[in-house]
């Protein structure tokens, strides 16, 4: 695979209106995207995904709002990380479970799963209708290097993690699972995987999308240390002990990449 590719040229990019935030109460959300008329290949992703964006499908996006700066990027530098005690344990309560990589396509088993998990962590919300089609462009779609990480126990599914390989990196793009198999903490199973398979493949970095630290929907992420953060456009690792910031940068710093 090629190395991290700075694009030659500028970028197209278009912003999103202002609407409700999913992750902030009381707070409007916009971004900016790339040009859906500009190719992006693994290596311009890469680029981006380290300057702070992240991807939904085929669409490469980045927070762009007026009034905050709460969506921090992440990512673990797999060499650095030490696993918690409590990750330990998790590790070795599910020592049984098979985490296999499968091609990033569309699979019947996977999309049943994917409704049940939305039913069960997001009920009324817009993904628990997804159609087929819905599911293809959210899941099935990508710059061409997708993989999907199936975790099995006993031939059954009962998670599935969409992840972007690069040349230096792994991406953890989404993961759903089984609700009847909560117990066995499967987000932060999964990810401590991902993390394993990028150290066996000689990657530097497992990145993770946004950290907002007053969302109780991305605490998790904080509990991965050391956990590197982009603050004002720079890399900064944060240790098991550290604050972590509320801010990606001031209101006042402009919003460039």
């Amino acid at each position: 695979m090629k190395e991290t590719t700075q694009p030659s040229r500028q970028l197209e990019l278009y912003i999103s209106s202002a609407h409700d935030c999913d992750y902030l109460k009381g707070q409007q959300s916009q971004s900016v995207f790339i040009s859906p008329n500009v190719t992006v290949t693994p290596g311009i992703y890469e680029y981006l995904i380290a300057v702070g964006f992240r991807r939904s499908g085929a669409y490469a996006y980045r927070p762009h709002c007026s009034t905050c700066r709460a969506c921090i990027s992440c990512r673990i530098n797999v060499h650095h990380f030490k696993a918690s005690k409590s990750q330990k344990r998790l590790i070795n309560k599910n020592k049984e479970l098979i985490f296999s990589a499968v091609k990033a396509e569309f699979s019947e088993e996977h999309y049943e799963l994917y409704l049940r998990y939305q039913r069960f962590k997001h009920p009324a919300g817009s993904m628990e209708n997804f159609t087929e089609k819905d599911y293809k462009t959210f899941l099935c779609e990508s710059f061409g290097n997708t993989l999907m990480y199936e975790t099995r126990l006993r031939g059954r599914l009962i998670a599935l993690s969409v992840t972007d390989i690069f040349s230096q990196a792994l991406s953890a793009v989404y993961t759903f699972f089984d609700p009847d198999y909560s117990s066995r903490s499967l987000g932060t199973y999964s990810v401590l995987q991902q993390i394993k398979v990028a150290k066996e493949t000689k990657k530097t970095h497992l990145y993770l999308g946004y950290y907002i630290k007053n969302s109780v929907k991305m605490s998790y992420k904080s509990k991965f240390r050391p956990i590197e953060l982009l603050i004002e456009g720079d890399w900064r690792a944060y240790q098991k002990d550290d604050l972590l910031p509320e801010q990606s940068a001031s209101l006042d710093s402009p919003l460039t990449f």
